[in-house]
């Protein structure tokens, strides 16, 4: 159960929905390896697609509850017919995921869920009071009626614990995100000249990538491409030229889906560096993905800490505390050492590739049907 990119007839992008279809693909051409056969992927209400064009596109049957439905037989019925072995339920931590949760527990509890948890943010967000008591009931509710749940990182699990105060299944663990399959191309070359600073991600206050800018005026003749999209995206540009950069700031220009990624890919392996000065990354797909195509890192501090202790090698500079002071020591650090850019790729494509985690995901989804 998750979201579809609209090269499956879906309408939604982003990290959970691109690690969906990258597990899928992974389990649908490779079923000798895994022993895994994905039966479908149920569209989660109240998301809507156009069928049709999902029907033509995507590789995998869809399923979508009827605007009128009623989720219980709705969700018993196709049970029913497709008869899984167990459902992947994605992003269990947003209200509709939960939800779903419980209501395969009540008509179908012999089946098992094994349930992802990408992120936090739909519970921190609302604070306190009446809403905040309601998604935080609703995340408990769906954890109790789960036979496992999936982290993407230690610190997305511990962030469960320590501030949200949740319990867990028993078998809780950690299964870091996968890399697109275009990241892992054997033909893609790392060798090649680098300049400058790469800012990739969403322009939001999260991601905070007004502190690069900040950071690059006080770094003299330091290049900037910046690629994203976002609501801050007329405020980066007032400030950029506020701050006197003018050329030294370039803002990537949109490109249309399909070369999406490989523009992304392009801006990462042409960089000194990849910053990411966010104030919170659950796992930090980009920043796997940016070591992928050779480049360190300079990011959000656990998530990048907990990144470079399992592949065992120097990836780049954690930043604790993103002001711009902090980081633009993090870039001078970063660009006063020397880099291997094909041994960062090899081990990133070692541990994070589509095979490697999917072959987690399937020891784990075969465990809980025994």
């Amino acid at each position: 159960m998750g979201p579809i990119p609209p090269d499956w007839g879906g309408e939604l992008r982003g990290g959970v929905t691109r690690f969906n279809v990258t597990l899928l693909d992974e389990f649908r051409l490779r079923r000798w390896r895994h022993r895994v056969e994905p039966l479908g992927v149920l569209i989660p209400p109240p998301q809507r697609i156009r069928r049709r064009k999902a029907e033509a596109k995507s590789p995998l049957p869809i399923f979508m509850q009827p605007e009128e439905g009623r989720p219980r037989r709705f969700t018993s019925i196709l049970l029913e017919q497709q008869r899984p072995d167990v459902v992947l339920l994605n992003n269990l931590a947003a209200f509709n995921g939960a939800r779903y949760a419980r209501v395969q527990a009540q008509v179908a509890p012999e089946i098992p869920i094994v349930a992802v948890v990408h992120e936090w943010r739909a519970i921190r967000t609302k604070g306190t009071g009446e809403q905040a008591d309601r998604y935080h009931r609703a995340a408990q509710e769906g954890l109790d009626s789960v036979a496992a749940v999936v982290f993407p990182s230690e610190y997305t699990r511990r962030l469960g614990i320590d501030e949200l105060g949740l319990r867990y299944p028993e078998r809780a663990l950690v299964i870091p995100n996968p890399l697109q399959p275009a990241f892992a191309r054997p033909d893609l070359d790392v060798g090649g000249p680098r300049r400058g600073v790469a800012f990739v991600g969403s322009y939001n206050e999260r991601k905070n990538p007004a502190a690069l800018l900040h950071a690059a005026a006080s770094i003299p003749g330091l290049e900037v491409t910046m690629q994203g999209r976002g609501p801050l995206e007329p405020e980066l540009h007032e400030l950029s030229a506020a701050l006197g950069l003018g050329g030294r700031v370039r803002f990537a220009p949109f490109v249309k889906p399909k070369a999406h990624v490989a523009a992304v890919i392009d801006v990462m392996r042409s960089a000194e560096l990849v910053c990411l000065p966010s104030l919170s990354e659950s796992f930090g797909l980009v920043m796997i993905e940016a070591l992928a195509a050779g480049t360190p890192v300079a990011g959000f501090g656990p998530t990048l800490i907990e990144i470079r202790d399992r592949l065992g090698i120097d990836i780049g500079e954690p930043i604790d505390d993103p002001t711009p002071d902090n980081v633009g020591a993090a870039i001078e650090a970063i660009r006063a050492r020397k880099w291997d850019s094909g041994a960062l790729r090899r081990a990133a494509l070692a541990e994070f590739s589509a095979g490697a985690v999917a072959r987690s995901y399937a020891r784990l989804l075969r465990e809980v049907t025994h």
